[in-house]
């Protein structure tokens, strides 16, 4: 196996073909190759393919796991997907994948030179992987999907009934979206030059503004908005295609499910190498697509998850370095990648991937060290951030641990209860997680969701660019004291606690508006007061029966059950630590603001209303939360 820190490979070597195959309906499909010489009719060589909406290159690749690969004598392939790049067609994303995804596989395996087809790259070009997989196409044998989405309607763009509001403003915005969309308009002489700057310059205004966009209303207007001076004959369709279909349909319908590989799991039958980060956007639905394909492909499926964001795989993110393993090049990312294409592609099985079928599991169990000197609490109301005056990140360690699976078989849900005696929004103390039954007749919490004046959001899962705000951990403890958010506290844990699994919350609840949002945020309190979050989740009250179906929330603030999916964690608290939950209904601009209308996304100024909000914790009306402990 090639060490891919050090790949020496020469370029001129290497053959480039840039060439258009075609996609079933006719639509021409623009495809870059490199071969490198040694791969010949006598001497077939697997191929990697890399299917993108973001353009693909045109030169060798100079570095990374690409120019790994080259050098170890695979070929590599990257193709623009329909209506991207070079290649023809509308673009409307993840439409035409399957059968796209799996001519192109194809077509590339009836070369001669070609031995087999694998798949390779990540968030977009990782989704399309799954969908080309579930199309069976003959020459493909192995698939690694990498930070990718399962169901975008559920735990990407969308969570839970809930716009990603950050996500998808940036994403839609920016290069990869709408600014290719302008290149591609320009390249094409469909528009000039000058109606390009025009375009690029409205654009980059829109995301200067990022969190006046987020808040805006209605939401389904924002194109327009943003392009409200683009010239005549330029329509925001034109670059943003999806916007009105996707926010014209809060709930799951047919159109989401034609386009959901979670659909097609049962047709997903080659090897799969899943991996993802704890504070990366995917997180969910990476996680998702190994533990379904685990149990309902006959191929064998992997996972890793590390300490890493959509964009960042460094040891460093947000205020916390996580240590010296802690990174994907110290880890040795590329590495495994080529040892699971060699496995599988090459029938040379390679640790630590193996031939007789049993998935590999390799998790970053993260901690935060305390420190012998105390941090300085923040006043309350404050609204600076609680970290330290230290220009170096919090210290951070853990470790690398191997599974069967996940959640680890030795792992076992374990419940805390939410307890206050009702005064859990302005005393920290107040609200506790305890072990036992609460009591009858506890008094509940309250508090007031005013939709200008949102909860900050600081760290967690987020993407994507220089616009968009940091992801990982961040000290949360002026948070934590605004009068909108509840807070409810372990005692300090006399031996270390090590979480590994999935996180939820069941809230009884109610609200005075006929809908509104619960958000909840799973932090770890050091013994100096810092309090570092790990986790969170949001529910829109409307889909609290699930994303189907829109049910508006009781009337005369009557309690409902309101389930909130947080995600997953590998983390491990130390003696003398504790864990906190935060409970809120806004987290803001990653999701936006809910104006407290049963139709939030065509809600206009006019209509946003703040809401009331209880939450019950006493017996029979318990809030709970689950987590996974070893």
């Amino acid at each position: 196996m090639t060490d891919a820190s050090d790949v020496p490979y020469d370029p001129d070597r290497v053959t480039v073909e840039e060439t258009t195959h075609s996609a079933p309906d006719g639509t021409r499909l623009a495809i870059t190759v490199f071969r490198p010489e040694t791969a010949t009719a006598d001497d077939p060589a697997p191929l990697l393919l890399q299917r993108t909406p973001y353009g693909k290159p045109s030169d060798p690749p100079a570095g990374g796991f690409a120019a790994a690969a080259l050098a170890d004598g695979y070929a590599i392939a990257f193709e623009d997907v329909r209506g991207r790049g070079e290649s023809d067609g509308a673009f409307m994303p993840w439409v035409n994948e399957t059968e796209d995804g799996a001519a192109t596989i194809d077509w590339l395996g009836a070369k001669p030179w070609v031995s087999a087809v694998g798949m390779f790259g990540g968030s977009s070009p990782g989704q399309v992987q799954l969908f080309a997989a579930a199309a069976r196409p003959d020459a493909l044998g192995a698939i690694a999907p990498t930070f990718t989405p399962s169901d975008l309607q559920r735990s990407d763009f969308f969570q839970d009934g809930a716009m990603s509001a950050l996500t998808l403003l940036t994403w839609t915005l920016d290069d990869a979206i709408a600014g290719h969309s302008v290149d591609r308009l320009e390249r094409r002489g469909e528009i000039d030059a000058e109606a390009a700057e025009a375009l690029r310059t409205a654009l980059e205004s829109g995301l200067e503004r990022l969190p006046a966009l987020a808040a805006h209303r209605p939401l389904v207007d924002v194109p327009a908005n943003v392009l409200a001076d683009a010239p005549d004959d330029v329509d925001p369709t034109d670059l943003i295609p999806f916007w009105e279909e996707w926010t014209s349909r809060p709930s799951y319908d047919d159109f989401w499910g034609s386009f959901d590989p979670e659909m097609d799991y049962d047709r997903i039958a080659v090897p799969g190498l899943h991996t993802t980060g704890w504070y990366e956007l995917c997180q969910h639905g990476t996680v998702t697509n190994f533990r379904m394909l685990s149990r309902r492909s006959p191929a064998p499926q992997h996972l890793v998850i590390g300490p890493w964001s959509h964009q960042n795989q460094g040891s460093v993110l947000g205020e916390v370095d996580f240590g010296t393993d802690a990174s994907a090049d110290a880890y040795g990312r590329d590495e495994q990648l080529l040892a699971f294409f060699d496995t599988y592609l090459r029938d040379d099985p390679t640790p630590p991937f193996a031939s007789s079928g049993e998935s590999h599991v390799e998790t970053f169990r993260a901690s935060i060290l305390d420190r012998s000197e105390a941090a300085p609490s923040p006043s309350e109301g404050s609204d600076a951030p609680g970290a330290t005056d230290d220009e170096a990140a919090v210290a951070g360690a853990g470790r690398w641990i191997a599974h069967d699976g996940w959640p680890p078989a030795d792992a076992s849900r374990k419940r805390w209860f939410l307890s206050s005696g009702g005064e859990a929004v302005t005393d920290l103390a107040d609200g506790r997680l305890v072990r036992d039954l609460p009591e009858k007749f506890q008094p509940s919490d309250t508090w007031t969701h005013d939709p200008a004046d949102p909860v900050p959001t600081r760290g967690g899962p987020l993407c994507c660019g220089e616009h968009s705000s940091e992801p990982g951990a961040f000290d949360r403890r002026d948070l934590q004291r605004r009068d909108d958010v509840v807070t409810f506290t372990t005692d300090p844990f006399e031996t270390p606690v090590e979480l590994a699994g999935p996180v939820s919350l069941r809230l009884t609840a109610a609200t005075t508006a006929p809908d509104t949002d619960f958000t909840a945020t799973l932090s770890h309190v050091l013994p100096d007061g810092r309090a570092y979050n790990l986790c969170e989740g949001i529910r829109r009250a409307q889909y609290r029966y699930g994303r189907d179906r829109s049910v508006p929330a009781p009337e005369a603030e009557a309690p409902m059950t309101v389930e909130i999916d947080m995600w997953n964690v590998h983390y491990a608290v130390p003696a003398g630590g504790r864990l906190r939950l935060e409970v809120a209904s806004s987290n803001f601009p990653r999701f936006d603001p809910h104006p407290g209308t049963l139709d939030p996304w065509t809600a206009t100024d006019d209509e946003v209303r703040t809401a009331e909000q209880t939450l019950f914790h006493e017996l029979d009306r318990e809030s709970v939360l689950t987590v996974s402990e070893r």
